[in-house]
């Protein structure tokens, strides 16, 4: 059996988050009310993307498959399919079978902790990113859930993006583009779009090396 390719994931991660691209786009020439519809549904689409990548990536890793760069992870376990690996991260060397979480640094280094060294990239890349996947996964959170709970997350991304106690919905934070720009860029950028950028950045990067 041939050893699983990290390149397939990422390919097939980038086309679902390219077509979310398209349709962000294409809604901009509709009204608020349908954009910031839109744009909800697209940040539940592409975490869901993103969350399933990260997965894949970590499994076929312990399975065997070697970095986009061409080097080769040292896996704390020897498993032959991806499969396996998952149940391999579910129950070895655990007192207790666990579950799986792949939408937080913590818990994706929770989740591989008995089949990958904490200084494999994989690892390191997903605890570099881990501000911006926690941000993006309370913003997914309250769009799912709508609870006091979630409110009380979603309210904590909106204060450190404008600085205070804004009252804003998630579509228009998710599509305004009305606040300061930051040194690194000129201009605001749409929330959603960032996202959208950042999480195939984030795909490539976790596959990289």
């Amino acid at each position: 059996m041939p050893a699983p390719r990290l390149d397939v994931t990422v390919r097939d991660a980038t086309a679902g988050l390219l077509r979310l691209e398209k349709f962000r786009a294409d809604s901009e020439s509709l009204s608020p009310v349908h954009q910031y519809l839109i744009a909800e549904l697209i940040m539940l689409r592409l975490f869901s993307i993103l969350e399933s990548a990260i997965e894949d990536l970590a499994c076929k890793l312990v399975a065997g498959a070697s970095y986009t760069n061409g080097t080769r992870p040292n896996p704390l376990v020897t498993v032959r399919s991806i499969g396996t690996a998952r149940k391999a991260m579910v129950s070895h060397g655990r007192a207790q079978p666990v579950t799986l979480r792949w939408n937080r640094s913590k818990y994706i280094r929770e989740s591989t902790s008995t089949v990958l060294c904490s200084q494999e990239p994989f690892i390191k890349h997903t605890q570099r990113h881990g501000g911006i996947l926690n941000e993006m996964r309370l913003v997914r959170h309250h769009i799912a859930h709508r609870s006091p709970s979630s409110r009380k997350g979603y309210r904590q991304v909106v204060r450190s993006v404008y600085g205070a106690n804004s009252r804003i919905g998630v579509g228009a934070f998710l599509t305004s583009k009305q606040r300061r720009p930051t040194a690194k860029q000129r201009r605001p950028v749409a929330k959603i779009d960032e996202y959208l950028a950042t999480a195939r950045i984030m795909i490539s990067e976790l596959a990289q090396g």
